[in-house]
């Protein structure tokens, strides 16, 4: 037997022989299919070859080009809806680009080099990691739809970009962070230098004339940390004042002023200390837990905002029973549009007029096709397949449930974790604990022990049980967590899921596109009568699938052979195909269609003249990582449990051969969400489900940690607690230890600022502790905090 074949453009294994090949330096290339051989030879003929010389990854699997794409791109030349996806700059007008596809930095220089040879096009800019493209051109020269062909010879998905408003201010909040950090960090290091020429000068002598200027130079520095980059603290501080609760940046900004005050008031007298370097050493630890927390949420959002991509763009509306092209935001509930084969639905509706089977998987997460007629609700963001349908809006595409599901995305990314808030409750109890301790201790020293020291007794309490390290307790290991776990490909988009992390004792997964690959492969061909020719039925079905945009029909393409001519071609919605071939009619599709009896676990058949000559078995293949995985989490002592809408013989073969502890099949969403609600209730567990469609969605609601991958669809993206970066399961076990990690950092943390200022409490107020003592005392407080939970990152 030969060894196995790769596609030379794609890598995938070559099941169609010798059927596609190209000679590229002084080799025989083959290719898997016609689309990924179309592609490498327009790469070639435009003299790009050099893109598989430097290439890194594979690319992907390129699907054959439709003939009437540029039909169906020519709705991006709308002035419509290029008014409301570019931006014009005079001649030039400017757009965003989100392309799928591009696996490395080869193939951002491959579009750029193509795309730079079209006349008109002005600039071009490709960012391989967020996977979008900047370009401007001239419209009165190239067409926006020639740009997004180009793209799609070349192997890859292009589509508009549209930034959301939200999106855009989040940014701007990240840079005046970012300035306020930079203010900050600055300052404290010349700060810090004038205080150490302060503090040799008291040991070795200092003309006082020489502190004076110091002393004035470092409140000069530090005056614009206290009032800039310390502002989010005072705000948030005074917000919840005025709410009348106490939250941990009220003695923070009490900190921060208290000590600047102080300071300016030592250094207008010429009489006391200053610790200049303490206001601005604290500023710029909180601002850096802060930048790192926001930069946290800015990947966060740039790892699910590619959903927007997925969002239609154009429509066809009938007017007066004429199509006319227009922009998908622009439809209102009432107005009619038309739907061809292929196209997306622009907003949510009822059909009026047609019938077809539609592809809701970036809805639901299963892949096989629903049939949809007049009387049934379509939904913006899936995808028609055979027939054309007239559609009544019922709801535009801003409230439609795919624009609410991307509208929850701002909620999503500004929750607060639990931890956090917990600190904030145990905050808001020691502040006002140590509010009555530093007015007490006033009191007594300046009416009955010595007045000349109760200011400095009372600022030394203040500044040693300044909650440095209670403030950055959590904060600081929260982002050291995050950071972590991002830097190992797992994205956490909702912090309570370190709270939660721990005490997870079941996990549940879903089947189709989360254990298996969410690709159809035959896996067995029944055959019903003797003396015949698996290949030849193989290729013939395969010719009669070619038809139909249906996910199970492409199972059978590898097996395309000899060219057959087939006539009268039908697709019979919700059934199969027919058509004519030498005379006779084939029929290809359900058991009922065929007129067969069922074999068990066949999916698809084959009847010539109404006899009925195969069965065949579809399978979709189990990602390679999840036997070890799963064995590992029942080494740890998880109960794992099956969930999935598949009812047929495939679920149950599944779940005993990896050996779940228990299976639910055929499951509509709401069914999946009783299983899970009747299951927490009845075990008192917490749960994690992890899935891949937003038929999990409602699951991911339900349960109490929801994880899904990069490969998933975008909704899932959006909805999910956890985004594993890679298709790669196998680090469901590192997000878990991560967890664990993260809380058991946390709760040194706590441990460690409490027990602290358990006991310098104590000694400050005796007057023990000199507030010289005290900032060493607060500051490597919050340094060993700080380096505890940057351990984190080390691991």
């Amino acid at each position: 037997m030969s060894a196995q074949q790769n596609c030379f453009h794609c890598h995938e294994p070559v099941l169609t022989g010798q059927q596609f090949t190209l000679d590229f330096e002084q080799q025989n290339r083959v290719f898997c299919c016609a689309g990924c051989h179309a592609v490498a030879d327009t790469i070639i003929q435009q003299g790009l070859a050099d893109y598989y010389r430097f290439r890194t990854e594979p690319a992907t699997k390129a699907d054959a080009m439709p003939a009437d794409l540029a039909a169906e791109l020519a709705s991006f030349d709308s002035p419509d809806v290029l008014a409301d996806l570019s931006i014009s700059q005079g001649e030039i007008s400017k757009i965003e680009l989100s392309i799928s596809g591009i696996s490395c930095a080869a193939c951002a220089w491959l579009i750029e080099r193509r795309l730079k040879q079209l006349t008109g096009l002005y600039s071009i800019s490709v960012n391989s990691s967020t996977q979008r493209a900047m370009i401007e051109w001239y419209p009165g020269q190239l067409k926006l739809s020639q740009i997004l062909q180009q793209i799609a010879s070349l192997g890859y998905q292009a589509s508009p970009f549209a930034a959301d408003q939200e999106e855009q201010t989040y940014k701007e909040e990240l840079k005046r962070y970012l300035k306020r950090l930079a203010v900050s960090g600055v300052l404290s290091m010349q700060v810090m230098m004038l205080a150490i020429a302060l503090y040799f000068g008291e040991w070795t002598g200092i003309d006082p004339e020489h502190q004076d200027y110091l002393r004035w130079i470092s409140m000069l520095l530090t005056t614009p940390v206290a009032f800039y980059a310390a502002l989010p603290f005072v705000t948030s501080a005074w917000r919840s004042i005025h709410n009348r609760k106490m939250n941990m940046d009220v003695p923070v900004s009490l900190a921060i002023y208290y000590t600047y005050f102080a300071s300016a008031y030592a250094t207008l007298t010429e009489s006391g200390e200053v610790y200049f370097e303490s206001v601005c050493m604290f500023v710029f630890f909180l601002q850096l837990g802060k930048f790192f927390e926001y930069r946290a949420r800015s990947k966060a959002r740039d790892a699910t905002s590619n959903l927007l991509k997925i969002m239609p763009v154009t429509a066809t509306q009938l007017i007066d029973g004429q199509p006319q092209n227009t922009s998908a935001k622009r439809l209102q509930v009432g107005d009619l549009i038309l739907v061809k084969a292929g196209e997306t639905l622009p907003a949510d509706g009822e059909v009026v007029s047609g019938s077809s089977s539609v592809d809701e998987s970036m809805l639901t997460g299963e892949y096989l096709p629903i049939s949809k007629s007049v009387g049934a609700t379509v939904l913006a963001g899936s995808i028609n397949h055979d027939g054309v349908l007239q559609v009544q809006v019922t709801q535009p595409l801003a409230l439609s449930r795919l624009g609410q599901i991307i509208a929850l995305q701002q909620d999503t990314l500004n929750q607060k974790p639990e931890l956090a808030e917990k600190t904030d409750q145990l905050a808001q109890y020691f502040v006002e604990r140590l509010l009555l301790i530093a007015l007490a201790t006033f009191l007594v020293w300046f009416f009955w022990i010595d007045a000349s020291r109760a200011f400095w007794v009372t600022l030394s309490v203040l500044v040693a049980t300044c909650p440095c390290a209670l403030a950055l307790a959590t904060p600081t290991a929260i982002t050291c967590s995050l950071a972590r776990l991002n830097r190992k490909h797992i994205l956490i988009k909702n912090n309570k899921v370190l709270d939660r992390l721990p005490e997870l004792q079941q996990i549940v997964f879903d089947k189709t596109g989360t254990l298996t690959q969410g690709r159809f492969s035959v896996h067995k061909v029944h055959l019903l009568q003797a003396g015949l020719d698996q290949n030849q039925l193989l290729n013939l079905i395969a010719h009669v699938e070619r038809h139909s945009e249906h996910p199970i029909g492409k199972a059978f393409l590898p097996y395309l052979r000899d060219t057959l001519a087939l006539s009268d071609v039908q697709i019979h919605i919700g059934a199969g195909i027919s058509a004519m071939h030498q005379g006779q009619q084939i029929r290809v599709g359900h058991a009922d269609f065929c007129q067969a009896e069922p074999v068990d676990g066949a999916m698809v058949y084959l009847a010539i003249n109404q006899t009925v000559l195969a069965a065949i078995e579809l399978q979709d293949e189990v990602r390679p990582e999840v036997p070890a995985l799963l064995n590992a989490l029942k080494a740890k002592g998880y109960q794992l449990g099956l969930l999935t809408g598949d009812s047929s013989s495939q679920a149950e073969r599944l779940a005993s051969q990896l050996g779940f502890d228990w299976l639910e099949k055929g499951c509509s969403p709401e069914q999946k969400v009783t299983v899970l609600q009747q299951l927490a209730a009845k075990q008192q567990q917490k749960i994690m489900m992890v899935g891949d469609g937003i038929n999990d969605s409602a699951c991911f609601h339900a349960a109490d940690v929801s994880v899904t991958m990069q490969g998933s669809t975008d909704l899932a993206k959006n909805q999910a607690d956890v985004l594993i970066l890679r298709n790669d399961l196998s680090l469901l076990t590192t997000l878990l230890a991560g967890g664990e990690q993260a809380a058991r950092t946390i709760k040194q943390n706590l441990a460690w600022a409490v027990g602290y200022n358990g006991i310098i409490i104590p000694l400050a107020v005796v007057g023990l502790v000199s507030p010289y003592v005290a900032v060493l005392g607060m500051s490597f407080s919050s340094l060993l905090v700080v380096s505890n939970s940057l351990r984190l990152l080390k691991s």
